[in-house]
C-alpha cells in the first residue's frame, strides 16, 4: 500500500496564531486527526495531532504554536508504507511528485493501513495455503498440529477443527514430521498408504534462528504412477503407428508452418532425397496451407520425371491455430496415358462448347460459390435485386445469370448503362415519350426501355448515377409498375423485374441527400455483394484458363502459361477486377511471341503501365516538370482514384486517405464532377 492510499488529503491551514480551541473545533467538523501549521510567510512551521490539543487544552496553552511539533520529516505520496520506518514522530507531512504539500499522515493512520495490508497479506497467504493442490501439515514443539489445508484433510481423512492441538500421530500415520523437530533438517520420502504412493518434504520452521516447529507438504503421486503406466503403453502404440506409416505406398510429410520436416515414411524418403534437400514446391505447399488455412492440392512433376498428386492438411490445435501440416504424396505415373486421353477429349469438348462457356459465370472460390448459390435461390423469386461492387467485377454477368435462370428467361433482357446516358434524355430513354413532346422528337412518339422490358427484365448499371427529380418516377414504377411518357398524361402499365447494380455506396449517397432513401429500400430488397478478384484469388487461374483457351480459338494461337507466369498473375491486386483480367490475356495472346508464357513477358506487359497492383519501392514517381498546383490536382485525383478502387464509399475512402468525408466529397466534385465514376 502506498503513503497516498492511507494518508488524510487536506488543503485547511493552521497558522501558528491559531486558538487551540478553535483548531479542536475545526478537527472535529472535518473529521481530522491532525493537521499542519504555517507562519506568517505561508511556510510549513509544525505539525500537530488531536493529543497534541488535548494535552495543551488541559495544560491551558491558548494558541498552537505552544502546541505543535516542529521536529518533523516529510514522506512521499509514492512512499510504500511498509518501508516506512517508525520514530517518535506523531504526525508525517505529505508531499506530492511536484513537491508541494498535500496533506498529512497519523502514526494511527500508517498502524492501521499497516494492520489493513497485513490482513489482506494474510487472507492471500491462507487462500494460497487452502488452494494448494498437495496437502500441507504444520505442528509445533510438542507434535500437535497447528495447520491443515484441505487436500490434508482428504489425505487423513479426516477436518481441519478435529485435528488441529492433537499429537501428529493420532491423525496420520506417517511420523517423520517428528523427526524433523528432533533433528532440525528437512528431508523428501515416498511411502505409502494403503494402495495410495505419496511423496512428501518435509522442512523445520524457525523464528529467526529459534526452532518453532515443522511443516510437511504431501503430494499423492498415484496418477503418476498411473500416467507413466499408460506412458508405455502410448509408446508402444506410437511404434506401431510407425511401423504402418513407413509401410504406405504413399510418401506422408509431417511438417511446420515453414516447411521444415518434422517426421516423414519410408516411401517419402525414396521419391525425394530427404538426407540432401527437400524440394521447395513441398516448403511452399506448407506455407500456403499456413496462410490460408486450409488444405490444398497440387500436381508436380518429380525428379524422375513421375506425375505426383500431393496434398496437403493442417491439423490444429485447441484454439484453432495450425500446429502442423500433413503431406500426403501419390504417384500418378501409372495413369498418365489416361489422364492425358482425358484432357485431349476434355479439350474437345471444351471447343465444341466454347461459345456456350463464354456465356457463364466462372467461378471456383468458395466466397463465390456461396454468392452463386444465392444468385440460383434469387433468380427464382421475382424480387427487386442490388448487386453491389468494384468496376470490372462481373455484375452484368450476374445479372444476365439471374434472368437467364428465371421465369422470365424466354423474355427481352435490356441493359441500361445510368451512367452513360445524358441528364437531359435520360427521363425520355427510360420511359419513352410522345409525339411533338419536344423539339426533335418523333411524330408518332417512342416506347422507353422500361416498355421495351415488358415481360422481361431491366437491368439498370450505375444507379446511383440517376437524377435526384427522375427518382420520384423512378420509385413509382417500382411501387405502381406503372410508367407515363414525357409529355403525356396516361399511365402504361408493365410487367418488369428490376435488376439494379452500382460500385457506389448507396447508403452513403443517402446520407449526403443525393439518393432518395425510400428509393434505396425499394431496390435493395434483395442485396448481392460482388466481391473482387483480389478477395477471391483461387478463380484467378481458372479464369486465365478459361480465356486463354477463347482467345486461343480466336487468334489460332496456342500459349502455355508457366507456373511463375500464373503466379505473378495471381499476385497482381487487379484494380479493374476480371475485365481488366481478360484485357491482359487478350493483350499477352496479341503480342505474345513465344508458344511459352513466361514471368519476364508478364512483367514487362505490367511494366508498360498496368502496374496499379504491383507493389513498388515509390509511392510517387516524377517523370517530368509540371506547375506545382497541377502537380498536385493530378495527385489528389489519382490518390482519389486508387483509393476508390478498393473502397465503396466516401467515408471508406476518406478513411484510407486520412482526412474528413466532405473534404472528399468536395475534391470529388472538383476533379471533373465525380471522379468515383470511373
Amino acid at each position: 500500500m502506498l503513503v497516498k492510499d492511507a494518508m488524510t488529503r487536506t488543503s485547511i491551514k493552521f497558522f501558528e496564531n491559531d486558538y487551540i480551541d478553535r483548531a479542536a473545533k475545526t478537527l472535529l467538523e472535518s473529521h481530522m486527526k491532525g493537521g499542519l501549521v504555517y507562519n506568517v510567510r505561508d511556510e510549513l512551521a509544525g505539525c500537530f495531532t488531536e493529543h497534541n490539543l488535548l494535552e495543551g487544552l488541559l495544560n491551558q496553552h491558548k494558541v498552537l504554536s505552544e502546541i505543535y511539533q516542529t521536529d518533523f520529516c516529510f514522506l512521499n505520496e509514492m512512499d510504500e508504507l511498509n518501508n516506512i520506518k517508525l520514530n517518535d514522530q506523531e504526525i508525517w507531512p505529505i508531499l506530492n511528485k511536484s513537491r508541494q504539500i498535500t496533506g498529512f499522515l497519523t502514526k494511527e493512520q500508517y498502524l492501521a493501513a499497516y494492520a489493513r495490508t497485513s490482513q489482506v497479506e494474510l487472507n492471500r497467504m491462507d487462500a494460497i495455503f487452502n488452494s494448494a493442490h498437495n496437502g500441507i501439515l504444520s505442528i509445533d514443539l510438542e507434535g500437535r498440529i497447528t495447520s491443515m489445508n484441505p487436500p490434508a484433510e482428504k489425505m487423513a481423512m479426516t477436518t481441519k477443527e478435529k485435528a488441529i492441538g492433537k499429537f501428529l500421530t493420532d491423525v496420520v500415520t506417517p511420523s517423520g514430521l517428528l523427526n524433523v523437530i528432533r533433528t532440525g533438517k528437512g528431508h523428501t520420502e515416498k511411502y505409502r498408504v494403503g494402495k495410495r504412493k505419496y511423496l512428501t518434504h518435509r522442512t523445520p520452521l524457525y523464528d529467526g534462528k529459534t526452532l518453532v516447529g515443522a511443516v510437511g507438504v504431501f503430494q499423492d503421486i498415484s496418477e503418476i504412477e498411473f500416467v507413466s503406466s499408460e506412458l508405455e503403453s502410448v509408446k508402444q502404440l506410437l511404434k506401431e503407428q510407425e511401423t504402418i506409416l513407413d509401410n504406405s505406398t504413399d510418401g506422408i510429410c509431417i511438417t511446420d508452418g515453414e516447411g521444415a520436416i518434422i517426421k516423414c515414411n519410408q516411401s517419402f524418403r525414396q521419391l525425394f532425397d530427404v538426407k540432401n534437400e527437400t524440394p521447395d514446391y513441398i516448403k511452399d505447399i506448407a506455407r500456403q496451407v499456413e496462410a490460408k488455412g486450409r488444405s490444398h492440392n497440387i500436381m508436380e512433376t518429380s525428379k524422375d520425371k513421375n506425375s505426383l498428386i500431393i496434398t496437403a492438411n493442417p491439423i490444429k490445435n485447441s484454439s484453432n491455430q495450425i500446429e502442423r501440416v500433413v503431406i500426403n504424396v501419390k504417384d500418378m505415373t501409372e495413369f498418365d496415358a489416361l489422364r492425358s486421353e482425358l484432357a485431349k477429349t476434355k479439350s474437345i469438348l471444351e471447343h465444341m462448347h466454347l461459345s456456350e462457356r463464354s456465356e457463364t459465370f466462372i467461378a471456383n472460390s468458395p466466397e463465390m460459390e456461396r454468392l452463386l448459390e444465392t444468385v440460383q435461390q434469387v433468380a427464382k423469386v421475382d424480387v427487386t435485386v442490388l448487386l453491389s461492387g468494384e468496376s470490372g467485377v462481373g455484375k452484368e454477368e450476374i445479372a444476365k445469370l439471374i434472368q437467364q435462370s428465371s421465369p422470365r428467361s424466354e423474355g427481352p433482357f435490356i441493359k441500361v448503362n445510368c451512367g452513360a446516358i445524358p441528364e437531359s434524355l435520360m427521363e425520355s430513354e427510360l420511359f419513352g415519350y410522345e409525339g411533338g413532346a419536344f423539339t426533335g422528337a418523333l411524330k408518332k412518339g417512342k416506347a422507353g426501355l422500361f416498355e421495351q422490358a415488358d415481360n422481361g427484365t431491366i437491368f439498370l448499371d450505375e444507379i446511383g448515377e440517376i437524377p435526384h427529380h427522375l427518382q420520384v418516377k423512378l420509385l413509382r414504377v417500382l411501387q405502381e409498375m406503372e410508367i407515363t411518357r414525357v409529355g403525356s398524361a396516361k399511365t402504361t402499365k408493365i410487367d418488369v423485374r428490376v435488376i439494379a447494380a452500382t460500385n457506389r455506396d448507396l447508403k452513403e449517397l443517402v446520407l449526403e441527400g443525393s439518393f432518395r432513401e425510400d428509393l434505396f429500400y425499394r431496390l435493395n430488397v434483395i442485396p448481392i455483394s460482388i466481391p473482387p478478384l483480389r478477395r477471391r484469388v483461387e478463380d484467378i487461374p481458372i479464369l486465365i484458363d478459361a480465356y486463354a483457351k477463347m482467345f486461343a480459338v480466336k487468334y489460332h494461337k496456342h500459349l502455355k502459361f508457366t507456373k511463375k507466369a500464373i503466379q505473378v498473375l495471381t499476385n497482381y491486386q487487379w484494380p479493374g477486377n476480371v475485365r481488366e483480367l481478360v484485357n491482359m490475356i487478350e493483350r499477352i495472346y496479341v503480342t505474345a511471341s513465344n508458344p511459352e508464357v513466361g514471368e519476364q513477358e508478364v512483367l514487362s506487359l505490367f511494366s508498360k503501365g498496368d502496374n496499379q497492383g504491383m507493389s513498388q519501392d515509390q509511392a510517387i514517381v516524377v517523370n517530368q516538370l509540371l506547375p506545382l498546383k497541377e502537380a498536385v490536382d493530378l495527385l489528389e485525383r489519382e490518390l482519389i482514384y486508387k483509393a476508390s478502387q478498393s473502397e465503396k464509399s466516401y467515408r471508406g475512402i476518406a478513411r484510407v486517405l486520412e482526412v474528413n468525408p466532405s473534404t472528399i466529397v468536395r475534391k470529388v466534385k472538383k476533379l471533373e464532377g465525380g471522379l468515383l465514376k470511373s
